[in-house]
């Protein structure tokens, strides 16, 4: 199913967005400060309040956004989100980094511990459009990107323990962990397909 623009209203929200509108170029968000999806893990602190859109899923699935962002803050983040419950999720995007690489990866959180797997990205990302897909086969989860409009490429294979029969949380997300400011993402398209393949 396309949610964008004709399935926006099937979507659920996770934590309201300062902003949220439907445009010409697709679902325009704009994040609140101090937004993050983070737990236990290292860094001392715990974040569960993402901006999300969200729809319920059963069974296998593969699920592709392309958006365009335009950071401000050290952090600023935007890609897709797969929740089994709080202590189990998963999200993927490109995280600025103002005066370095930028960070494109995905964190996968297990019994409520988060880790994190990066790449660098060079700001040149951020100039055109981004895609990112997520693909369940049981439980069993493939992330890949394509941070530059061409071939996908595989950041992670993760697993995560679903009951069976339950729905997921499957959507977009953003969000932006400094107290400075938020910033506008616009949500080209988002596609879930019912099924999964992993594909390249």
């Amino acid at each position: 199913m396309q949610y964008i623009p004709q399935g926006i209203d099937k979507l659920r929200i996770m934590t309201q967005p300062e902003k949220l509108e439907t445009t010409e170029e697709g679902l325009k968000l704009h994040t609140r400060p101090d937004t993050d999806f983070w737990l236990k893990t290292h860094y001392g602190f715990e974040r569960y309040n993402g901006h999300v859109l969200y729809d319920e899923i059963v069974g296998d699935f593969t699920a592709v956004t392309e958006l365009s962002m335009d950071p401000r803050c050290t952090f600023d983040q935007s890609g897709l989100f797969v929740e089994v419950d709080r202590d189990n999720w998963l999200k993927t995007s490109v995280e600025y980094i103002p005066d370095g690489p930028s960070h494109l990866g995905a964190v996968v959180t297990r019994d409520g511990y988060s880790d994190w797997s990066t790449r660098n990205a060079d700001a040149g990302v951020f100039e055109g459009k981004l895609r990112f897909k997520i693909t369940r086969e049981g439980n069993d989860f493939f992330v890949h990107a394509s941070p530059a409009g061409g071939e996908w490429e595989q950041l992670r294979i993760a697993h995560l323990r679903c009951p069976e029969g339950a729905a997921l949380k499957v959507g977009l997300y953003s969000a932006s962990p400094g107290t400075e400011g938020g910033f506008e993402t616009v949500f080209r398209s988002f596609e879930i397909e019912q099924g999964g393949h992993s594909g390249e």
